[in-house]
């Protein structure tokens, strides 16, 4: 059982390193895209509006990915009660050092 919950927190790593680095990558979006507080001139109307098409692509992308991260962490967070539940069933609902503590 302890190499299965070491294999799935590390998948659970990697999915929150992904978390991570969407973060880090909408961060820059939004320094670059919002470096204005206010559009006071019609060119920076302008610019803004030319990278209408680019924000609606980033959007869209970031809202997929989360999408399809956090399933993939849902699916992790069930395989895990899979496991407590094979445990539990496993050992009576005694943790293994219960069990290790009995047998001395």
């Amino acid at each position: 059982m302890n190499l299965r919950l070491n294999d799935l927190f590390c998948e659970i790593e990697v999915i929150k390193e992904k978390l991570e680095d969407l973060k880090t990558v909408h961060g820059w979006f939004i320094a670059d895209t919002f470096s204005y507080t206010l559009l006071t001139t019609m060119e920076e109307v302008n610019i803004y509006g030319r990278a209408y098409a680019e924000h609606r692509i980033h959007c869209e992308q970031l809202f997929d990915l989360m999408h399809m991260y956090i399933e993939e962490l849902d699916k992790k967070i069930n395989q895990y009660h899979e496991i407590e539940k094979a445990s539990s069933a496993k050992f009576g609902d005694r943790t293994d050092n219960a069990e290790i503590n009995n047998n001395r």
